[in-house]
């Protein structure tokens, strides 16, 4: 069809088409030839902006930390004895598979009590705290026999006394229990209970009855903290002092200067009348 057309006819339509080119592209050169301007930020801006971007950090740092926190745990759903709960159960209110056959194994020699359960190194404040409360326990069974129903005639053993090698004297007590029970006693300051052997690892009622003819315990010979004078980190070795308890002890003393009473520590939240009366054959006023 443009062949048809005449010459000067072929030139203008070369012009418009060169011309309705230069349009459309004039934009884009003109664009691509304006100089670029750099964005200048004043050190206030820059400031705001890094504190926002760590506000915002910080912000999904503890959204992470609670909902992890929540979702560790689970409180049963009914009371139990743990002596009876298994390995699945156990896993269902938050425990590993190995943590939960730690406590299975504990299970197997028997567990009496919610202080026995505590010490069972894999369950945490936490999970106590949500498991305590929902607990319930048999009666301790065992058999005595003939020789431990009788009283016997030989030396009584002083436990708050007696060394290694009078310890290993006593039926059942070899080098590893007379070891256990001098390290427990240092660290109470003393027995004030023959119970309190059942808080040794291992030690169980059997153990007990095998000896609880053959020993005496002195309570005069028992070491006691002053709680006037003694700082947290002294208060917190003892073995039934958490070092919560013990902080709160010394704020507590900080604001009324002296302790003239022990019933006084009831005023911290943390410490009952009965973790008060725990205590209190180890603690003195002067």
């Amino acid at each position: 069809m443009i062949n048809n057309l005449s010459k000067r006819n072929k030139r203008g339509t070369v012009v418009l088409l060169l011309l309705l080119f230069l349009i459309i592209m004039a934009p884009r050169f003109l664009l691509w030839m304006k100089p670029k301007q750099s964005i200048v930020f004043s050190s206030e801006e820059i400031e705001e902006h890094i504190a926002q971007i760590e506000s915002k950090s910080q912000q999904r740092k503890q959204e992470f930390n609670q909902k992890k926190k929540k979702s560790k745990f689970k409180r049963p759903r009914a009371k139990f004895d743990p002596n009876q709960y298994t390995l699945q159960e156990w896993m269902a209110i938050g425990l590993s598979e190995k943590q939960a056959n730690v406590i299975l194994n504990f299970a197997k020699r028997g567990i009496y009590s919610n202080e026995q359960l505590q010490q069972i190194f894999v369950i945490n404040d936490e999970l106590f705290e949500l498991i305590k409360d929902s607990t319930y326990y048999p009666k301790r069974q065992f058999n005595e026999t003939k020789v431990e129903q009788k009283i016997t005639t030989k030396r009584l053993i002083n436990l708050n006394k007696a060394n290694e090698e009078e310890l290993k004297s006593l039926p059942g007590i070899g080098d590893f229990y007379a070891k256990k029970i001098v390290e427990y006693r240092d660290k109470l300051g003393g027995f004030i209970s023959e119970s309190q052997l059942l808080e040794i690892w291992k030690f169980d009622e059997e153990k007990l009855a095998k000896i609880k003819n053959r020993i005496e315990i002195n309570q005069q010979e028992i070491k006691r903290i002053n709680i006037n004078q003694a700082t947290a980190e002294e208060l917190a070795k003892h073995p039934y002092i958490k070092w919560n308890v013990a902080n709160s002890i010394v704020k507590m003393r900080t604001k009324t200067q002296k302790y003239s009473n022990f019933d006084q520590l009831l005023e911290s939240d943390l410490i009952s009348e009965e973790l008060l009366e725990k205590i209190k054959p180890y603690l003195r006023l002067d």
